[in-house]
């Protein structure tokens, strides 16, 4: 029994450690997770679920209508003869649009549109989510490596500070040299605890993106190419950039807009078939109770008070306004390459400076803290040295991940973003 009893002990053990342990996410995965999850995921498909309504409406007016309509009509007492005490009446109608200037097939097309620019605007919004969760993702690596660096120059004050209270033991600094240094630690303690909450926030944010609930790390991620022709980069964000494919389309529901207005001007042709009954007690030797028959109804308005001329001017001026935001979108999207291409290039070469003064600021330190050790330079020294390389070491960090964001970026801007994610070529 104790056997028994020691491995079930064991058992619950090693399953308690297994659920204790953090989850670990890649950017796949949160991305994925995201996709699934996130609010504004859900509005923008149940966008596209109304764009799928808007085109069973617009087919709807391509089908005949069937109204069925009944009444009963109980008369006051006798005021004539040849009036019956009640009367009942039942109609069934059928009416089929035969033609109506082609107005209904402009507006089944337009809805059609509807559903391709809907389908680009979830696509759009999966592909902004997709880039708020690499965002935090990286954030999450810029503060893990933000921590060390803390730690780091933690461990190092409190060297500073042992070193101190050595050499005042044996009278060899006086006591404001010890206070230093224990200020200096002191003050790097603080800065640690402020990088923990940096990244408890910044784990904060990707849970708020991806839904995570529980406790969770993050896999550490591969280095992005960098983008090397620029041109290149634009032509291919003017032909998938998910936006501009949406001002294309809004482009040309506005022309469709105008075939709609320009069929405002043409005859409609409508055709009515109907049955009738009618009871009447007491009822009339003339008293026609059923009748079928059918009407051809052509209709073309001569004029409105010049409403369709004004439908069709604003048709026209809904087509130049959608044709002049495309193409200052486009304008947009080229200098947003540009932008964020010359950023690329300029974090590229800033990161060559920074590994140079962090490889000084690592061999200026060690020597200077040696020499303070034995007594050939003062705290501080020590505290000038400590500074540069938590600085070189901050900036290099920084400028690293800045980079990566900034890949993250351009491949947003080109619209290159989503694909990339789902093949998992960004992990």
């Amino acid at each position: 029994m104790k056997v028994i009893f020691y491995l079930l002990t064991l058992l619950y053990l090693l399953t308690s450690a297994a659920v204790a342990e953090e989850r670990v996410i890649t950017l796949s995965e949160a991305c994925e997770l995201a996709i699934r999850s996130h609010e504004l995921i859900k509005i923008a498909e149940e966008d596209l679920y109304q764009a799928y309504a808007g085109v069973d409406k617009a087919f709807s007016q391509m089908l005949p209508t069937l109204t069925a309509e009944g009444s009963h009509t109980r008369y006051l007492e006798e005021n004539a003869t040849i009036q019956p005490d009640n009367s009942s009446t039942f109609s069934l109608k059928v009416s089929q649009p035969l033609y109506t200037g082609g107005k209904e097939w402009s507006v089944r097309r337009q809805a059609d549109k509807k559903v391709r620019l809907n389908k680009k605007g979830l696509e759009s919004r999966k592909e902004d989510i997709i880039f708020d969760v690499s965002v935090a993702y990286y954030n999450i690596l810029k503060a893990e490596k933000d921590l060390e660096i803390k730690e780091a120059a933690s461990k190092r004050a409190g060297e500073q500070t042992r070193v101190a209270r050595a050499r005042f033991n044996v009278g060899e600094v006086t006591k404001s040299v010890l206070l230093r240094a224990e200020a200096e630690e002191a003050g790097a303690n603080a800065e640690l605890a402020k990088s923990k909450v940096t990244l408890t926030i910044a784990k904060v944010k990707l849970a708020r993106l991806t839904g995570i609930e529980t406790d969770f790390k993050i896999a550490p991620l591969k280095s992005l190419s960098v983008p090397k022709n620029m041109e290149s980069l634009i032509v291919t964000a003017v032909e998938k950039r998910k936006d501009y494919v949406q001002a294309k389309i809004e482009e040309d529901i506005a022309k469709e807009g105008v075939t709609y207005a320009k069929g405002n001007f043409m005859p409609s042709l409508k055709l009515d078939g109907v049955y009738s009954r009618e009871d009447q007690n007491p009822s009339s030797s003339s008293f026609n109770g059923e009748s079928v028959y059918g009407t051809i109804t052509l209709t073309f308005p001569f004029f409105e008070g010049w409403l369709r001329t004004a439908e069709e001017k604003e048709a026209k001026s809904k087509v130049r306004q959608a044709e002049l935001k495309r193409l200052n979108l486009k304008r947009d999207i080229e200098q947003d390459v540009r932008e964020t291409f010359h950023n690329i290039n300029a974090f590229s070469s800033i990161i060559a400076s920074y590994e140079r003064q962090v490889s000084f600021a690592e061999e200026n330190y060690k020597m200077v803290f040696k020499q303070f050790t034995y007594g050939l330079a003062t705290n501080v020294d020590v505290v000038d040295a400590n500074t540069t390389l938590i600085s070189a070491q901050t900036g290099l960090s920084n400028t690293i991940y800045d980079l990566q964001i900034s890949i993250i970026g351009i491949k947003k801007k080109i619209g290159i973003l989503l694909e990339e994610i789902l093949e998992n070529r960004i992990m």
